[in-house]
Parts: structure tokens; C-alpha cells; sequence
């Protein structure tokens, strides 16, 4: 559990990570065990799924000789797909 605590306040620090921040937006957001993420309204599935087919950048953490992890999902570009879906969209309607 330390190392965790760790990882994260070392994250935290990162300038890289910092720079890619958008307001008060995440970069990598969690999927939600029941009902949709709170910031782009996608399920649990569906993030699977486009990050099965690398629509959105998605990352496995998971440190050396353990099972589990965690899977995190960039959050800019679970918007960028929606934006690009929305254009097609339009652009298919015209």
C-alpha cells in the first residue's frame, strides 16, 4: 500500500503530466464499476471496447509479480473520439 502512496505523489509531481492537463480535468480517468464515468458519461464496456480497438489511449499499471492492477484511460482522448464520432456525424448527415 506504501508503494502506491508513493507512485501517486511522485505522479503528482510529474511536469509532463501536469502540462498535459486541461483545466480542472484528469489526463486518466478510471472506468466506473456500475453507471457511466462522470466526466465523458462512457461505461465501463464501451471504454473496454474503444480501447480494444485503440480508438482512445489506455494504460495497465501494474507493478512486477502481482496479479492485479489498474487500468487507466486518457481522458482527452475519450473527448477527441467523441468529437471526431459527433463530426462524422454531421459530416454524414450533409
Amino acid at each position: 500500500m506504501r508503494q502506491t502512496t508513493r507512485l501517486t505523489n511522485v505522479a503528482r509531481d510529474l511536469p509532463a503530466q501536469m502540462a498535459e492537463r486541461e483545466g480542472v480535468l484528469p489526463v486518466w480517468v478510471r472506468a466506473p464499476k456500475r453507471g457511466h464515468e462522470f466526466y465523458s458519461g462512457c461505461s465501463r464496456p464501451k471504454l473496454y471496447e474503444w480501447a480494444g480497438k485503440n480508438y482512445i489511449r489506455s494504460v495497465s499499471i501494474r507493478e512486477p509479480g502481482r496479479i492485479k492492477g489498474v487500468r487507466l484511460f486518457h481522458l482527452a482522448s475519450i473527448l477527441a473520439f467523441i468529437e471526431e464520432c459527433e463530426k462524422e456525424s454531421k459530416a454524414a448527415l450533409n
